[in-house]
C-alpha cells in the first residue's frame, strides 16, 4: 500500500477494482472511502485523443479486463468481427454475446477488441466492466452481481448497501443500466 501510496489516484482506483475483482470485498470494503473521486467529465477527458498505452491499459485493468496472454495468436478476422458488433451499440443500445466451446479463446478474442483505443474513446467513454460469470452457483453469482454493483456505483454520492439476493441485485443492475449506463 505504500508504494500505491506514492503514485498516482489511478492506481489507488486501480488497486481498489483489483481486489473487488479477484473476490477481496472486505479488503476493498476497507478502501473504498478513500477512492478518489472522477468527475464524469474528467474521465472523458483523460481519453480523448488516447495515445498513451499506459491510459489505454489503466482504463482496461480498472475495468478488470483480462490482460493478453503470454502466448497470443493474433486472429484478426475475428477479433475485426467482434469490434464491429461493438460498433453497433454506438447506434443501437444492446448487448453483444461472444459464444463458443471452453478455451476456443472467447475472452482472449473480446478483450483484444477493447484494446483498441479509438473503439473505447467513441463508444465507451466512461471505461468497460468486465465480468466473468461461467457456471456459478447462486452464492457464486450473487458475489458477481454484488461485485458489479459496487464498480458501477463507486462514484455515486449514496452509499448503498451491497444487494441481498440475486433479485434486488438484478433490479439494481437493471435501474443502473437504465438510469446512469443506458449506452
Amino acid at each position: 500500500i505504500n508504494i500505491i501510496l506514492t503514485k498516482d489516484n489511478n492506481s489507488y482506483r486501480s488497486f481498489y477494482n483489483a481486489l473487488l475483482h479477484e473476490g477481496y470485498r472486505d479488503l476493498a470494503a476497507l478502501l473504498q472511502d478513500g477512492i478518489p473521486a472522477i468527475a464524469s467529465g474528467n474521465r472523458k477527458s483523460s481519453m480523448d485523443g488516447m495515445t498513451s498505452h499506459g491510459q489505454l491499459k489503466t482504463i482496461l485493468c480498472e475495468g478488470g479486463v483480462p490482460q493478453r496472454p503470454v502466448v497470443f495468436v493474433t486472429r484478426p478476422k475475428l477479433v475485426d468481427a467482434i469490434k464491429k458488433k461493438l460498433y453497433c451499440l454506438g447506434t443501437d443500445p444492446g448487448w453483444v454475446t461472444v459464444y463458443g466451446m471452453a478455451g476456443c479463446g472467447k475472452t482472449v478474442l473480446t478483450a483484444e477488441a477493447l484494446r483498441d483505443p479509438q473503439l473505447l474513446q467513441d463508444y465507451f467513454p466512461g471505461g468497460v466492466h468486465w465480468i466473468s460469470v461461467g457456471k456459478q452457483d447462486k452464492a457464486g453469482l450473487l458475489i458477481k452481481l454484488q461485485n458489479l454493483c459496487s464498480r458501477l456505483e463507486h462514484d455515486s454520492t449514496l452509499s448503498q448497501r451491497p444487494p441481498l439476493n440475486i433479485e434486488e441485485a438484478k433490479d439494481r443492475l437493471r435501474l443502473l443500466m437504465l438510469r446512469k449506463y443506458p449506452r
